[in-house]
């Protein structure tokens, strides 16, 4: 059955725009640390269409007439131009509000799930964190001229994790993991190579040298007794040590095992094209069925971007290379 592309979008929780002025919408749902994001483009062929306000919350859905709508995320409006010659209004969204990108010079204490709990109550947002990071202490307290989402940003990546806005959540999980903020598994995608209009995959030397990921070290103060400790993660050469001291055996096991898998991911790389899919988001675990058989078969999704135009409905799809998968 052919299927005819649709969508909706919403302002401040009311209709937006007549269809018809609606030209493209690109939605990209992003692991790490890029909050995700969405921009559309407009027809103003006579000059009469309304803009959003900046900060307005626009709310994007996509999919088929003959399937249904599927929300993929909300956003707050970050920048609006116009392009006179061609009658076209392009609008910038981003899933991390204004107030959440403003610069603060504070000390924080605690737990990351003491930070994200505060910014949860500042930025009216639902705080969901990996059960395992819990109880993870912030190992940098000092957060100068910084926005909060760019320090719980940096905190994160320094133990593995991923902190984002997501959709009305404000989300810090283990990247990579191929689960969801409560430890559970993520519905496993599979894509055939049918369905495929394009694909590449791309094999290359790590960021330090050779084929393998080496031992990373790290050193944390155990300040009761006064005494460094040596934690490592993986095997082999090269061998690398992490400048920062850490002030528990966690954390440092953490950013040892962190640096280890972003080395690993960046050893094998996976892009792919198709037909609108809604169902593909970051981190799902994804396995390839008849490709190359050189091609490894499990990945994680690392990127996926839709786009929506007079040329159709696609969805583009980056991927990394986990052995946890």
């Amino acid at each position: 059955m052919e299927l005819t592309p649709d969508f909706s979008i919403s302002i401040n929780g009311s209709a937006a725009f007549p269809k018809e002025r609606v030209l493209s919408i690109r939605t990209t749902d992003q692991a790490g640390i890029v909050s995700d994001s969405c921009e559309f483009e407009l027809d103003d062929f006579d000059g009469a269409l309304q803009f959003p306000n900046t900060e307005a919350k626009i709310v994007v859905s996509l999919g088929y007439k003959e399937t249904g709508l599927t929300k993929i995320g909300s956003y707050f409006v970050r920048e609006i131009s116009v392009d006179g010659a061609r009658h076209v209004v392009r609008i910038q969204c981003n899933a991390a509000s204004k107030a959440m990108r403003s610069q603060k010079t504070k000390t924080n204490e605690g737990t990351i799930e003491d930070k994200i709990q505060e910014m949860g109550t500042e930025f009216d947002l639902e705080p969901e964190i990996s059960d395992d990071l819990e109880d993870v202490t912030l190992s940098d307290t000092l957060q100068f001229a910084e926005s909060d989402m760019n320090y719980i940003t940096r905190i994160s990546q320094k133990i593995g994790a991923v902190a984002k806005p997501v959709d009305g959540h404000l989300v810090v999980a283990n990247d990579g993991s191929g689960k969801s903020v409560s430890g559970q598994s993520l519905p496993t995608k599979y894509i055939d190579a049918s369905e495929v209009a394009t694909y590449s995959c791309n094999f290359k030397e790590t960021e330090t040298s050779g084929s393998t990921t080496g031992t990373v070290y790290a050193n944390w103060y155990e300040k009761e007794a006064g005494e460094y400790h040596l934690v490592h993660a993986g095997s082999g050469d090269p061998e690398t040590e992490l400048n920062e001291i850490f002030s528990s055996e966690k954390e440092a096991l953490a950013a040892v095992q962190s640096k280890v898998q972003r080395v690993a991911k960046n050893n094998k790389t996976f892009r792919f094209s198709v037909e609108g899919r809604t169902d593909l988001f970051a981190e799902s675990p994804l396995v390839l069925q008849g490709f190359n058989p050189k091609i490894p078969a499990r990945w994680i999704i690392s990127k996926v971007e839709h786009s929506l135009s007079s040329s159709g409905f696609t969805t583009s799809v980056d991927c990394v290379w986990s052995k946890n998968v």
